[in-house]
């Protein structure tokens, strides 16, 4: 590889990381939240959807 070409690895995606939460039940509140929050502050504070996640 010649210097001058950069590796596929560090190109910038901009589609949205989809992720799906699954969820039982008896799961506690805060265990989801904990997962689901980092995803939703990050949306938030980039103004931008860089994750979309579903439960």
């Amino acid at each position: 590889m010649i210097k001058s070409e950069k590796a596929d690895i560090f190109r910038v995606e901009r589609t949205p990381l989809k992720v799906t939460l699954l969820i039982f039940s008896g799961s506690s509140i805060m265990c989801v939240a904990s997962a689901v929050d980092p995803l939703r502050a990050a949306n938030r504070i980039s103004g931008e959807t860089l994750f979309d996640f579903k439960l």
